[in-house]
C-alpha cells in the first residue's frame, strides 16, 4: 500500500518497496523463470512480504562488518583439512621433529598393541622369540642404553607374552642365554637408579628357573657398591643365601664394609667372623672392623683383633693401632691402653705416630691428669716423635683440667719454641684459664691474654673473638684494673669486636 501524501510513513515499507531486492530470492521462489511477483502475491499474504526497515538494515551492516572474515575462516578451514589429508601421521613409536629441529622420539605402544592397530590375522603376531631378540639388541647397544624405559616395556611384553603362550624362557632363547637377560637387565636398572624393579628381576628368574650363579650375585653386589646402595647390596646377598651358594673372601671383606656403612655393626662382626674362617684378612678389612668395635666402644673386641693381626703376621701399621687406641680411650681403659702403647714401641714394623702419643694424652686431659700427660709428652720426646699444635693444646688442657693454670701459660712459651702458633683452640684454652685464676688476676696477666688474641686473631671467628674478649673484659672488671679495661675495650675497637 501507498502511503498518501503529507501522511507519515509506518516503520514499514510495503512489498513494492521490498521487491527491489527479490533478485536474490528469485531462483528459490521461481525455478520456472515465474515473475516472482505474481508467485508471492499468490502464495503469502500481505503481512508476510512486509519486513522491518530495520532489520534488512541490520543484517546489511552485519554483513559488511564480519562477511569477509567469514569467508576467510571457511577457506582456511577447508586448506587445514586438505593439508591434514595429504601429510603423513606421526604413529606410536616414530620420531617427529620438534621446532628446534631436534628428533623427539614418541612412547612406543606395546608390541601385540602394535601388531592389533594393524588388523593382522590371528596367529600373525609378534612371538616372545621376537621379543628377546629386540630386548638383547638393545642391551647390547654400545654407549649404554639410550631408552632404559622402552626396554623395561620390552621386557614386560615379553613377560605377557610368555604366560600368555605357556613357553618358558629357556624354550624361546634361540642364541640367547636366559641368565645372559637378566644379567643385563640388572645392570640396566642399577646404573639408571631403577633400584625398586631389581628384587622383580631376581623374582622373575626364580619364577622362570633361570639358574642365579655366584657370579651374578657378586657383578651385582659389586655394581651396587659403585652406586653406595650398600643396603640393598646386602639385600641381594640374603637372596644368594636363600639360593644356597656361598660366597668367596673377598666379598665377605666388601660385606664387611657394606654393614659397617648401614649401621649393621653386628652383622659386619658375624662377617668378619666368616672371613677369618675362610682365610686371613687383609688390613683394610681389619681397619673396617676396628672401625666398626670404635663406634661400639668394644674396647675387647679391637683388643682382640689387634691381637690376631699379630698372630696372623698381618704387617698392621701405625693407623690401625691408633684405631685401637682411639677405642681404649673412650672405653676409659688408660692402663690397658699404655700397655698395648708400649707393646707397640717394641715392634719394628709398627712403630707409634704423634698421633698415637696425643691419643693418650687426651685420656690423661680427660682424666685432669696433668702430669701423666706431660711423661707421655716426654716419653715422645725419647722415642725422636716430634709433638705438633694439638700435642701442646692437649697438654695445656690437661694442666687447665687439674687447676694448673700458670703450667699452661709456660707449655704455650714451649709450643712458640718448637715453631708453632697459638690457634682458636689455644686461645680458648688459655683463656678459660685465665678466667680460673680470677682471683689473682693483674695486669701483667691481662697484658698476656690481650698479646695471646692479638697474635691469634686471623685464626678466631667474630662469634668466638667476641666471646674470648668479653670473658677477659668481664674477669677484669671484677678485679677492677681500670687501666687494663681501658687497654681490653681499646684493642677490642680496633679488632672489630662486638661487645
Amino acid at each position: 500500500m501507498l502511503c498518501s501524501a503529507g501522511v507519515a510513513q509506518p516503520n514499514h515499507v510495503s512489498y513494492f518497496a521490498w521487491r527491489s531486492r527479490r533478485v536474490l530470492l528469485l531462483p528459490l521462489f521461481c525455478p520456472q523463470g515465474r515473475d516472482l511477483d505474481q508467485v508471492l502475491i499468490q502464495t503469502l499474504p500481505l503481512r508476510h512480504m512486509m519486513l522491518s526497515t530495520r532489520h534488512m538494515e541490520f543484517l546489511e551492516d552485519l554483513w559488511r562488518s564480519i562477511g569477509l572474515e567469514v569467508v576467510i575462516f571457511v577457506v582456511t578451514l577447508c586448506c587445514a583439512f586438505l593439508v591434514r589429508g595429504f601429510s603423513p601421521k606421526a604413529g606410536p613409536g616414530r620420531k617427529v621433529i620438534s621446532p628446534q629441529n631436534k628428533a623427539v622420539d614418541l612412547p612406543r605402544a606395546p608390541v601385540s598393541r602394535r601388531r592389533d592397530e594393524k588388523n593382522s590375522p590371528p596367529g600373525a603376531g609378534l612371538q616372545p622369540a621376537d621379543v628377546l631378540r629386540e630386548v638383547m639388541q638393545c642391551l647390547q647397544e654400545h654407549g649404554g642404553p639410550a631408552r632404559p624405559a622402552r626396554i623395561l616395556g620390552l621386557y614386560a611384553e615379553l613377560r605377557h607374552l610368555l604366560q600368555k603362550s605357556g613357553k618358558t624362557l629357556q624354550e624361546v632363547a634361540r642364541g640367547h642365554t636366559a641368565i645372559e637377560l637378566y644379567t643385563g637387565l640388572a645392570q640396566l636398572v642399577i646404573r639408571t637408579g631403577k633400584h625398586q624393579s631389581l628384587d622383580s628381576i631376581i623374582d622373575d628368574m626364580v619364577e622362570n628357573q633361570v639358574p642365579r650363579s655366584l657370579a651374578f650375585y657378586e657383578s651385582v653386589m659389586k655394581q651396587l657398591a659403585v652406586q653406595k646402595q650398600f643396603r640393598l647390596a646386602l639385600r641381594v646377598y640374603d637372596r644368594l643365601v636363600e639360593d644356597g651358594l656361598e660366597t668367596t673372601a673377598i666379598t665377605y671383606s666388601c660385606l664387611i664394609r657394606f654393614a659397617a656403612e648401614v649401621g649393621d655393626f653386628t652383622r659386619a662382626k658375624d662377617f668378619f667372623e666368616k672371613l677369618s674362617s675362610l682365610a686371613t684378612p687383609s688390613i683394610r678389612a681389619y681397619m673396617t672392623i676396628l672401625g666398626v668395635h670404635n663406634k661400639r666402644q668394644d674396647w675387647p673386641s679391637a683388643l682382640a683383633v689387634i691381637q690376631d693381626i699379630k698372630v696372623r703376621g698381618v704387617a698392621m701399621d701405625s693407623l690401625a693401632l691408633n684405631v685401637a687406641l682411639s677405642t681404649g680411650v673412650a672405653a676409659d681403659k688408660v692402663e690397658e691402653v699404655l700397655a698395648l702403647l708400649a707393646e707397640a714401641e717394641q715392634t719394628e714394623h709398627c712403630m707409634p705416630d704423634v698421633v698415637s702419643y696425643n691419643t693418650i694424652i687426651k685420656a690423661f686431659a680427660q682424666r685432669a691428669n696433668y702430669s701423666g700427660a706431660c711423661e707421655v709428652l716426654e716419653r715422645m720426646h725419647a722415642k725422636k716423635r716430634r709433638p705438633n699444635a694439638i700435642t701442646f693444646n692437649t697438654v695445656m688442657d690437661a694442666a687447665v683440667r687439674a687447676g694448673k693454670p700458670e703450667e699452661a701459660w709456660t707449655r704455650l712459651q714451649e709450643m712458640r719454641k718448637r715453631g708453632f702458633k697459638p690457634d682458636k683452640f689455644t686461645c680458648s684454652i688459655l683463656v678459660k684459664a685465665f678466667c680460673k685464676a680470677s682471683s689473682s688476676v693483674t695486669e701483667a696477666s691481662v697484658d698476656r691474654a690481650l698479646c695471646l688474641l692479638d697474635e691469634a686473631n686471623e685464626c678466631l671467628d667474630p662469634t668466638l673473638k667476641a666471646t674470648l674478649y668479653n670473658n677477659v673484659l668481664e674477669v677484669t672488671r671484677k678485679a677492677e684494673l681500670n687501666s687494663s679495661i681501658l687497654s681490653i675495650m681499646q684493642q677490642m675497637r680496633v679488632r672489630a669486636v662486638v661487645r
